[in-house]
């Protein structure tokens, strides 16, 4: 049986970029076996303590730019067009294996993949491996649009972020793509879930984020963020539960109150916190020494709420509006590299959007 597209066939999707604050604990060198459990068929509310046995877990931010634009229509075969990043065709394969196995013989016959009757164009898409989770997007955009293109329907959270790969350590870009705003990932207990959401947030929408993001960069991914993983020690008890702390008691209050000052100051202290905990691989709480003078040049100019996002490089600064924001652009354009660029957006309100064509 040949797959058909659904009757609204030609649309785009886009969604935005993650910020990720840091992660509250690594994961265990062996996930232990846990019978009959299921973290996320026990919700609990954001006051709650975090389990002891969830792993991973953090706090991150969906913003409006840089984004992933995709476009879906009707075609004789399968033809992916304009793709910078070259992973549009693994991610198609990887749902349409994974969709066969969850639909079992109800599209059996179906094609291989070449033969899926379908263009897909990559409009806009943001630079990989810069700490903007511009991967997982681009993962999480084919998979829903390949599931309303063929399906009909959506995938959950958790079938979605399996079916194109996504969700392996950090959930905050999945839970992000379908929810947007200030995302706190609760973190997971065994190996195969998705990290459990605690909550999403709206930020006031005056408040904006600067980018400062640097261009043919080295920044740590694929086999090298696995090795990392590998050797990298645990998270002290004490920090996980300061980290923890803070996205409780600070971070989400402030966004809550519209209390901007909190809000910086302990997104900074998240992230100085959470950012030593890679100092065996990095070096220091940021990715180079540049990041690092970056921070203490944004901070002696008054601007408080800066961070790395991930593995860098790109690092983000909060601004109250949009002329603070454009007071630190010129500061910085001052200051700029050949192979550094500043923008400025916002936090992404609502989920990835759906554009019928």
């Amino acid at each position: 049986m040949m797959p058909s597209a659904s009757s609204h066939a030609r649309f785009q999707i886009t969604t935005g970029s993650r910020l990720h604050f840091g992660l509250y604990r690594f994961a265990p060198k062996q996930w232990p076996s846990i019978e009959g459990r299921d973290a996320m068929d026990h919700p609990r509310d954001l006051t709650a303590q975090v389990a002891t046995e969830a792993w991973f877990g953090g706090v991150g931010l969906m913003i409006q730019d840089p984004t992933t634009c995709l476009e879906f229509e009707p075609h004789d075969h399968l033809v992916v067009q304009h793709d910078p990043t070259g992973r549009a065709i693994d991610f198609i394969e990887r749902w349409f294996r994974y969709v066969r196995d969850l639909h079992g013989s109800e599209i059996a016959e179906w094609p291989t993949t070449l033969q899926l009757p379908l263009r897909l164009t990559v409009r806009r898409s943001p630079p990989q491996h810069s700490g903007l989770g511009a991967g997982t997007q681009l993962a999480l955009a084919i998979g829903q649009g390949l599931s309303r293109f063929f399906l009909g329907s959506e995938l959950s959270p958790e079938d979605l972020a399996r079916s194109v790969g996504r969700g392996l350590r950090s959930a905050v870009g999945t839970h992000g793509f379908f929810r947007g705003g200030l995302i706190v990932d609760r973190g997971k207990s065994q190996a195969n879930q998705l990290g459990v959401l605690d909550g999403a947030f709206r930020l006031p929408e005056e408040w904006r984020v600067v980018l400062i993001m640097h261009r043919n960069s080295s920044a740590i991914h694929g086999a090298r963020e696995l090795h990392a993983f590998d050797v990298l020690p645990e998270i002290p008890a004490q920090t996980t539960q300061r980290l923890q702390q803070l996205s409780r008691d600070a971070i989400v209050p402030s966004v809550l109150a519209d209390d901007f000052e909190t809000f910086a100051d302990s997104v900074y202290e998240y992230g100085i916190a959470a950012g030593h905990c890679f100092s065996q691989i990095q070096g220091g709480p940021f990715a180079s020494a540049r990041a690092q003078g970056w921070v203490e040049q944004l901070r002696d100019w008054g601007f408080h709420g800066v961070g790395q996002s991930s593995w860098g490089p790109t690092l983000f600064c909060f601004a109250k509006n949009t002329e603070h924001a454009d007071h630190l652009v010129a500061k910085i354009e001052t200051s700029l590299q050949a192979t550094e660029s500043v923008i400025v957006t916002q936090p992404q309100v609502g989920p990835a959007r759906i554009q019928l064509l």
